[in-house]
């Protein structure tokens, strides 16, 4: 199962870079076949974009590298 991972702007300390995870699994129960989303929030600040590339490399998760908070960060 691929895990995304998307930097985003904190919700609980406003101007602090943060990151978010999503996945989509397969899910068989008595209504038949469906798909879940499972998101998770990671209120880790993220110092730079190489910052959230190891993050993302540590972790296995594929980084979405766009959005306001991404283009907010330096590069190192």
């Amino acid at each position: 199962m691929a895990v995304s991972m998307h930097v985003v702007w904190s919700k609980t300390e406003p101007g602090r870079v943060i990151y978010e995870t999503h996945s989509i699994e397969t899910v068989s129960d008595g209504q038949g076949v469906h798909a879940t989303v499972n998101s998770n929030t990671h209120e880790v600040p993220l110092h730079s974009r190489e910052h959230a590339e190891s993050v993302a490399a540590e972790e296995g998760y594929e980084l979405f590298r766009k959005g306001e908070a991404w283009e907010s960060l330096p590069e190192r």
